[in-house]
């Protein structure tokens, strides 16, 4: 694994800030403390897009919508405590189109289970009181979580087994919400990271079969580069009553990962014939969610 120093000093930077400003989070606006304030669950649309490619040349892509289901909570520490933490748990299924190679190099194109499990997380400090609107707080945070996608076999057999894509990511963020009265509250969050980990499971050649004539695969676990992992998102709040919220959030992740190591293909002999590498890989997602919340 390898991680920026930037990224490290931009940590240690966030870090000292939840440390040194308390007091700019004596007064949240009400509307937001209660926005964020709570215990929420979720249901939406996840449109999910991804793309294989060996030598810049596409191989194999995926693409569609799966049902997202959410759940977690979130909470704003009370008078000058200042701390902003939220957690968010995603399980996604659906079933996506699938284009790509056939065993033989062939085109294939048809239908594939895909599945998503994820955990996320933030720890940040509300910053208020830097202008004159008293309305608007600050969030700068750290966020990290956990993502594992699971891609069921392709058409005629593709990649036996399927694909198993696992990474943790690590990054800095901020996160802005603006209370446009009493009910309504708007937030815009940006994050940026490294995945951290990154691996993939998948069905590839790894010798030669002279009984047959024809190459024979195996289950391979293969590390893969960390890359650059990023969020956009927006979301708006409504407090019905004292103990219901509603919002809409809409949520655009993006990340790649480079190509696992050459793998040899070993001959009868145990000679090398040649190699198969794992192809690196653009992933994103966009995800539509009516979430709904009973604050603290």
């Amino acid at each position: 694994m390898q991680t920026s120093k930037p990224l490290y000093t931009i940590m240690l930077g966030i870090t000292a800030l939840t440390v040194a400003f308390p007091a700019f989070a004596a007064r949240t606006p009400w509307a937001i403390r209660h926005a964020d304030d709570g215990v929420f669950a979720g249901i939406g649309y996840d449109m999910w897009r991804y793309q294989e490619a060996t030598n810049g040349v596409p191989v194999d892509s995926q693409s569609g919508g799966l049902t997202v289901y959410t759940a977690g909570l979130s909470h704003i520490g009370r008078h000058d405590e200042g701390l902003y933490a939220r957690l968010q748990l995603t399980a996604a299924f659906g079933t996506t189109r699938y284009q790509g190679n056939g065993a033989l190099g062939l085109p294939a194109q048809g239908s594939t289970a895909h599945r998503i499990t994820a955990a996320d997380g933030r720890l940040g400090l509300v910053i208020n009181g830097l202008w004159w609107d008293s309305h608007t707080v600050l969030i700068p945070y750290l966020g990290a979580g956990f993502h594992r996608f699971v891609r069921a076999a392709g058409p005629d057999n593709v990649n036996p087994g399927g694909t198993t894509l696992t990474a943790a990511h690590l990054g800095i963020g901020l996160g802005i919400d603006y209370a446009l009265d009493r009910r309504w509250v708007l937030t815009l969050h940006a994050f940026t990271g490294y995945t951290l980990g990154a691996q993939i499971i998948a069905t590839a050649p790894v010798a030669y079969d002279t009984a047959t004539g024809t190459l024979e695969s195996a289950r391979l676990t293969e590390p893969l580069s960390d890359r650059p992992y990023t969020v956009l998102g927006l979301t708006i709040r409504y407090r019905v009553d004292p103990y219901l919220d509603i919002a809409f959030a809409v949520r655009r992740a993006a990340w790649s990962a480079a190509g696992a190591a050459p793998i040899p293909i070993a001959g009868p002999s145990g000679e090398t014939l040649g190699m198969t590498r794992l192809p690196g890989s653009q992933s994103a997602e966009t995800t539509m969610l009516i979430e709904a919340a009973t604050p603290f």
